[in-house]
């Protein structure tokens, strides 16, 4: 094919598109909540304390309703974990602890990590609970034996009520 061809064919195939209704012009907006959620997301370091902990600074300027915390290892003998301070937020700063394992502070020790901190009204997320399923109650049957189509055997009497018992 012919770059000609290859102009005239590109060229139908626009003219197609636009008459199809599927031309793509310009740029969107951003879609999402309104007015848009207020978040600060950066890469700090700090040295931690005795307990393994460390404040770090944001600049929100209102208490987070949300901080994500995401631990930065760069050497192979260096790894920790990373988690945010419960009760620890305000509207400049949050705290972080990291620890080797559960029983184990990282204490005196530079940690990096990136976060990222949300604020306002963060509304929970939940899904809602299914509906509470009462099961039917239980129906028992009375159980009835059938009578026998068989005479009794030998040394054995019927007694009143149905009942049998052995003959002596």
């Amino acid at each position: 094919m012919k770059t000609r061809e290859k102009v005239a064919l590109a060229a139908g195939g626009l003219a197609v598109a636009a008459a199809a209704g599927t031309v793509f012009a310009g740029t969107s907006g951003a879609v999402g909540p309104s007015p848009a959620p207020l978040v600060q997301a950066a890469e700090v370091s700090c040295v931690t304390d005795g307990a393994g902990m460390c404040t770090v600074r944001h600049g929100l300027g209102v208490v987070p309703a949300v901080v994500v915390v995401s631990a930065n290892t760069p050497g192979q003998f260096n790894a920790y974990m990373l988690n945010t301070v419960q009760g620890s937020y305000t509207a400049t700063t949050f705290q972080v602890r990291a620890m080797f394992n559960q029983a184990t502070p990282k204490v005196g020790g530079s940690i990096w990590f990136s976060y990222a901190a949300y604020g306002g009204q963060v509304s929970p997320t939940s899904s809602p609970m299914p509906p509470k399923t009462t099961p039917p109650p239980m129906t028992t049957r009375p159980t009835t034996t059938p009578p026998s189509s068989e005479p009794p055997g030998p040394g054995t009497t019927t007694t009143p009520g149905g009942g049998s018992g052995l003959g002596a």
